[in-house]
């Protein structure tokens, strides 16, 4: 078989398929492999013989099938997956031929693969997408890490597969190692919390407001061209507002209460922990989801349950909920940004924050106004302390909307909401903002009974204190 495709996709899964499809209709002739025979013949047998698309069944001919350096994508499970499709790709391959793992892998387990595949020559490139199976194939955000001949080598693919904004296309390099699979996990992690903020909005509109599906997704829709315009916002209308076929009835009422993950909120609530770099908003939104999946529990639980009636218009609630929901996005942002600042730096990866939200402007499931708006700050500035020029940004919107933040979480605990992630934002923001903190006393008490000592504000050293007990 002549090694004539520019690519190959290992992998058919949605996300596999219609990245093949965003290729070919970029103009790349793609190889496709999939372990499972069936689904090559299946995926083969729906596009009708694209022109440019090649079908293979055996991995010698799927990488014979591919021109040099080979550029070979993999669509696979994160996890021990990765390592075994390596493992069977390694004879069959050449240094300088190029792995692009496109899963949601553990930034560490690709800093691994990258420093095991370099010693054999062959070029691992580590990289995140976002925008789902349906940005795979109109144009996906991507963030690649891992060894930057690789990323070269692919660079011009990615460049015209990936999404445009304004004709910028979304994709780029981060650094060595994981790099790349690094920025999308907190990308990951800010979207937990936006999607979490989100439907504690929806709980105070139907619990508070009794407002139906299609009434709230009304309201959803008219944020969704100000400034909450994003990707997430128009999703949340559009699933509100869709009724089942059949019974006519809004879906969204079908669906049990319990949010599934995969893994990388907690790697990302993990990171911060590991950084000592508090992300609070993303750890709820985890927490949340543990919540939900205690639906047994929840069940005997809400014999307990605490609720008040709600105190204010309509009106007032609705714009209470509007401008929470888009100040604790912004704070969800800010404390990805922060991540990513002491990740780079920590991990020697070395990339420029401003660079991760030029990526998410478009293609991303985080894309929004805000992350426009924040791009549009840094690239004026240049330095460190890139999160100080994101809040500087921001600053007149949250003095002048900050009553309302608070507002919504004391609302919420009346109805008997719970809004973890929207209260641990602004707690994060009036804590993050504040010139003394009352950890003095926190320091003092751990002195009292451990005697861990203390710094003074008035003299250099540690001390410690008997503090009347002696």
């Amino acid at each position: 078989m002549p090694g004539n495709s520019d690519v190959g996709v290992f992998g058919l899964g949605p996300m596999g398929e219609n990245f093949a499809l965003n290729l070919l209709s970029r103009g790349f002739s793609v190889s496709i492999y999939n372990r499972t025979p069936e689904r090559t013949r299946t995926f083969l047998e729906r596009v009708g013989g694209a022109a440019g698309l090649t079908g293979t069944y055996s991995l010698r001919d799927f990488v014979a099938s591919l021109s040099r350096p080979r550029r070979i994508f993999l669509f696979v499970k994160a996890g021990q997956p990765v390592d075994e499709v390596i493992a069977q790709l390694g004879p069959h391959l050449e240094p300088g031929d190029v792995l692009l793992d496109c899963g949601n892998s553990h930034f560490r387990d690709s800093d691994r693969r990258y420093e095991e595949l370099l010693r054999k020559g062959i070029d691992f490139v580590g990289m995140g997408v976002s925008g789902g199976y349906e940005g795979a194939l109109k144009g996906p955000s991507m963030m690649a890490g891992g060894s930057i001949r690789g990323y070269g080598s692919v660079e011009g693919v990615l460049r015209e597969a990936a999404a445009k904004h304004r004709g910028d296309p979304c994709v780029s390099y981060f650094g060595p190692g994981g790099s790349g699979h690094l920025v999308k996990t907190v990308h990951n992690g800010i979207e937990y919390a936006m999607m979490a903020a989100i439907a504690e909005v929806y709980g105070v509109l139907r619990n508070g407001l009794g407002m139906g599906p299609d009434e709230a997704s009304s309201v959803f829709e008219g944020w969704s061209s100000g400034e909450l315009s994003s990707f997430l916002v128009e999703a949340t209308y559009r699933v509100l507002r869709y009724r089942e076929e059949g019974s006519g009835e809004p879906l969204i009422e079908r669906v049990l209460d319990v949010a599934e993950q995969k893994g990388t909120g907690i790697w990302t609530a993990q990171l911060s922990l590991d950084l000592g770099v508090p992300a609070p908003s993303i750890a709820e939104a985890v927490h949340g989801r543990f919540v939900s999946a205690m639906r047994d529990f929840r069940q005997r639980a809400s014999t307990y349950a605490c609720a008040a009636s709600l105190p204010r218009a309509e009106g007032e609630v609705v714009e209470t909920c509007r401008w929470s929901l888009y100040l604790t996005f912004v704070a969800s942002y800010l404390q990805g940004s922060l991540l990513l600042e002491a990740a780079s730096k920590s991990l020697g990866y070395g990339f420029d924050v401003a660079e991760a939200f030029r990526v998410w402007r478009a293609g991303c499931i985080i894309r929004s106004r805000i992350v426009e708006r924040a791009y549009a700050a840094l690239s004026a500035f240049q330095g460190e302390g890139r999160t100080l020029q994101l809040m500087e940004e921001f600053q007149r919107d949250i003095r002048e909307h900050v009553s309302e933040w608070g507002g919504f979480v004391a609302l919420a605990a009346r109805l008997g909401v719970p809004a973890p992630v929207t209260s641990s934002a602004l707690n994060w923001y009036l804590a993050i903002t504040s010139r003394r903190l009352t950890a003095n006393l926190v320091q003092a008490l751990r002195d009292y009974f451990g005697r861990h000592g203390f710094q003074r504000i008035d003299m250099h050293g540690t001390f410690s204190s008997g503090w009347g007990r002696e």
